[in-house]
């Protein structure tokens, strides 16, 4: 029976009752140590009926091997990983240290995880209990919480506990649940249900001193002595101090522990310092300090270990750091000799290096080989936290200053990729004063702007780039190109023309002519220059998109520099190619940049639904694999998309969400908010956000000359022409410079904005023309702003006959596309030149969600659920919920139906 705990159970039981249905959810019970969230987990498994359940207890000792706790949670369905698809089974018996191959991608893990468990979920409900979250090694961490944040329609709850203490699970948005303390009366009934009979005074002690602390309130009576419990003999033998009730647990727990013999203390010493649980290393172990199978028999008896015939266990992890804790450090270094000694297997190298490491007590470069070679097998399965830690622990017992430097550079790399980006700072400032060698110091270089990136500051982080690839050019060119073109896209993203200035003297230094001179050209625009010809760019991108597949850095390059020229043709064709590659090679964590790319790409052609599934999906990755920054600018971006399909409750909140962003988001965040109060025909607010873009200090150029449209367009209807003058100039320019149909098109919408009367028209006319005749008809959005423009021009000089032509043609557009606001705006313009209009019944782009689109897409094209699933990163079964949910919208009951569908809108 749990005592106060009602309203926890309830919620546990609904999330059970969920899954049990087809639901997936996680839960995260967090509070102080014995507060009961062990007894929950227990008491979920036993309520668990008609469900496997898959558990495992971190400890605090394996929180330094990677995978340690995913594949005990997983040991008992491990015969299931050869049913995964190819790539993820591959990804997840190297993990789990049973192949050879490396992972390329740390969260393929999690995804390979996602998978299994909604396997395992079509044969019955799976339940995953992970107590002591707070010590699962990194690498289990990043799995666990990614499968935990991705199930949707799968038959799987996961729930972890987690001290109170403890930092937040990776990447936040699963649900916690606090435990606090019992109230007075389950309090007291707890203690009379455990404790039989008390004296008053004593009774009431025993409850301020617990607390409310159901541990507290069944172990203090058990230290007491019968005289103690009556109240004859006093003080107890604990005192109110002001420390956390399991704090005094634990000193209970140190007490009784001292109580032992010294080799009984020893045999426990062992137990907690080791990490197999294992009988026979513990006992080999203690057996070489001089404890016999005795003594283990002795701390069993008192209740302290649970012991099998293969396995020894804690019955709480209190009494493991009591046992550890009251320990002098000399005997902590003997144990730790002990076990290592006794673990002789080849599978047991990792545990013997840190068992080896935690024994010396001065620089040991025998000791540090060994963990450099625990790091780089921890390497290759991702397991990248732990990896950091064995290269730092390394450089510590490294004896030359430069080797220990090296070991130090690499472990700040690391923490970067665990996203431990404070320690990794610290780390590089370790390292930085040793760092002779350019190539240890280049990985200084990347973890510094990294970390700089993370904080909002690309522009900074490219520049410590520049220098860095400056530094490694003469030992390495092809590793300084690589570096280079991050900061090219650095410099890109945050509308830095003098970091694309230094990205340029870097590339010519090492011979990138062609690449040097396109980002010249990108320099010049960013710098606010007028440009006459973007060839240079072009030129840059024909060479850029020569390189290998596997090259992300100069083909996410090669993007950017195409939406910077105006070529949306090659952006998305580039965009996609890399898009298709993260997918096909598991590579997760770069998927969110080539999404964001393509989802601007698709922007630049007015798809927008292809934009929303593309950005949608990139935030969602991004939220999952820990990348902060770059959701904030893919808010702003999903706030654009939002502003033009009329959802003022997303795009304000997504808007408020960028205050604290860096430079990109803000600017991306302003240009949406102008946008939707434009589309809502609020003039001055449309303004006041858009002259941010031009006029808010330090211009960031290629937002500005996308968003100098709706620039023009506000200041022209605020009759704040002159707000329009530098805008209008600029995008001109560009236009030209681009030389496609469709700019020319907007700069014929926007010089009609500000011409009079007796040349607007002609301008007018001109934008509809060449949208109707030049330019490739996917632009529907842009087409239908002109002809709204038109259509409203006409019917001011009452030619409403003309005007209804125009306007008709604009609600038609924007009906279609689901663009709420313009349709309204074109709809009451309509209305004025006396003609009503009636929205057409939604097409399938307007009645599915981003990833119902891409799923109904990908499986008209007769892909299967999993392979979908496998695209996209989602379990089999929430494919197939998705197929569920669309189908009924789309008037179909059955994939074969698709094909007979016009599904082009898409794409």
């Amino acid at each position: 029976m749990l005592y106060g705990r009602s309203g926890e159970q309830q919620k546990i039981s609904r999330l059970l009752d969920s899954a049990r249905s087809g639901r997936s959810g996680a839960l995260v019970l967090r509070g102080a140590a014995g507060i009961g969230k062990s007894v929950l987990l227990t008491q979920a498994a036993a309520e668990a009926t008609r469900m496997r359940v898959l558990q495992v207890r971190a400890v605090e000792s394996e929180s330094e091997l990677p995978f340690a706790a995913l594949q005990l949670l997983l040991r008992p369905v491990l015969d299931r990983v050869d049913r995964l698809p190819p790539t993820q089974a591959e990804a997840l018996r190297s993990a789990f240290g049973l192949g050879e191959a490396s992972i390329r991608d740390r969260f393929l893990i999690g995804f390979a995880v996602l998978t299994l468990l909604s396997d395992l979920g079509e044969d019955r409900p799976v339940l995953c209990l992970i107590d002591d979250a707070q010590w699962l090694d990194g690498a289990s961490t990043d799995a666990l919480t990614f499968a935990a944040r991705r199930l949707e329609a799968d038959a799987v709850a996961m729930i972890f506990a987690v001290r109170d203490d403890a930092p937040a699970l990776t990447g936040a948005d699963i649900p916690e649940l606090r435990l606090g303390r019992l109230t007075p009366q389950a309090a007291e009934d707890l203690l009379a249900q455990y404790a039989g009979d008390l004296g008053p005074q004593v009774r009431q002690r025993l409850l301020q001193e617990a607390a409310g602390n159901p541990l507290a309130l069944i172990e203090l009576p058990n230290m007491l002595t019968p005289d103690q419990r009556s109240g004859r003999l006093g003080p107890l033998t604990f005192a109110v101090d002001g420390a956390p009730p399991s704090s005094r647990v634990e000193e209970a727990f140190q007490r009784q522990i001292n109580g032992f013999p010294e080799a009984a203390r020893d045999m426990l010493l062992v137990a907690a310092a080791d990490d197999t649980g294992d009988v026979a290393v513990v006992l080999g172990a203690a057996e070489r300090l001089g404890a016999t199978p005795a003594d283990l028999e002795a701390v069993e008896r008192a209740g302290l270990l649970h012991v099998s015939a293969t396995a020894v266990a804690f019955r709480h992890p209190l009494i493991r750091a009591a046992a550890y804790q009251c320990a002098p450090y000399a005997r902590r270094v003997a144990a730790h000799r002990a076990i290592a000694a006794v673990l002789e297997r080849a599978e047991d190298a990792d545990r013997r290096a840190w068992h080896l490491a935690a024994a010396a007590t001065r620089p040991d470069d025998q000791v540090a080989d060994e963990l450099e070679s625990v790091a780089r097998r921890a390497q290759k399965r991702q397991g990248a936290a732990v990896a950091s830690a064995a290269y730092e622990r390394a450089a510590e017992l490294t004896s030359d200053p430069r080797r220990a430097a090296c070991r130090l550079s690499a472990a700040a790399e690391l923490a970067v990729q665990a996203g431990q980006f404070g320690r990794a700072t610290a780390l590089a400032d370790q390292a930085l004063p040793f760092a002779d060698d350019p190539r240890p110091r280049a990985r200084i270089d990347r973890v510094r702007a990294s970390v700089e990136f993370e904080r909002g500051s690309p522009g900074c982080a490219g520049r410590i780039m520049v220098e860095g690839a400056r530094r490694l050019a003469t030992f390495d060119a092809t590793g300084a190109a690589h570096i280079l073109h991050q900061a090219g896209r650095n410099a890109s993203f945050a509308g830095d023309a003098e970091l694309a200035r230094a990205v340029v003297d870097g590339l010519l230094e090492i011979g990138e002519d062609t690449v040097a001179r396109g980002m010249s050209t990108v320099a010049a625009v960013l710098a606010d220059e007028v440009v006459d010809d973007l060839g240079p760019v072009r030129d840059a991108v024909a060479s850029l998109r020569a390189a290998p597949e596997d090259d992300m850095d100069q083909r996410l390059l090669a993007v950017s520099l195409s939406l910077m020229a105006g070529n949306e043709v090659a952006a998305v064709e580039l965009a996609a190619a890399a898009v298709t590659h993260c997918r096909e090679h598991g590579l997760i964590g770069v998927l969110p940049q080539a999404l964001a790319l393509l989802a601007q790409a698709h922007m630049l052609r007015s798809r927008l639904d292809e934009a929303a599934s593309a950005a949608a999906e990139a935030l969602a990755v991004a939220r999952d694999t820990g990348q902060a920054h770059r959701v904030e600018y893919l808010g702003g971006v999903v706030a654009w998309l939002a502003a033009i399909k009329g959802d003022d409750e997303l795009c304000d909140r997504l808007v408020r969400g960028a205050d604290g962003a860096g430079e990109a988001g803000r600017v991306m965040a302003s240009w949406a908010s102008g946008l939707l109060h434009l589309g809502r025909r609020r003039t001055s607010p449309a303004l006041e956000r858009l002259a941010l873009i031009w006029n808010g200090g330090r211009r960031h150029q290629t937002v500005a000359l996308y968003a100098a449209p709706e620039v023009i367009e506000a200041a022209a209807r605020a009759g704040r022409p002159d707000l329009a003058e530098e805008p209008m100039y600029r995008l001109d320019r560009w236009a030209t410079a681009i030389g496609r149909p469709w700019s020319a098109a907007v700069v014929a919408r926007c010089r009609a904005l500000l011409a009079p009367d007796d040349e607007a028209e002609r301008y007018y006319a001109e934008a509809v023309r060449l949208y109707a005749h030049e330019v490739i008809p996917d632009q529907p959005f842009q087409h239908a702003r002109a002809e709204l423009l038109y259509g409203e021009w006409l019917r001011r000089k009452r030619r409403r006959a003309e005007a209804r032509e125009h306007l008709r043609a604009a609600f038609e557009m924007f009906d279609h596309l689901g663009a709420a606001p313009w349709v309204e705006r074109a709809r009451a313009e309509l209305r004025a030149s006396g003609e009503d209009a009636v929205s057409a019944t939604p097409g399938p782009a307007g009645l599915l969600s981003p990833q119902e689109s891409q799923v109904v897409r990908l499986a008209a094209a007769g892909l299967s659920n999993r392979e979908i699933g496998a695209q996209l990163f989602l379990s089999p079964r929430t494919v197939g919920n998705h197929l569920y949910r669309a189908f009924p919208k789309l008037g179909v009951g059955s994939r074969s139906e698709l094909s007979e569908l016009d599904l082009s809108a898409l794409g």
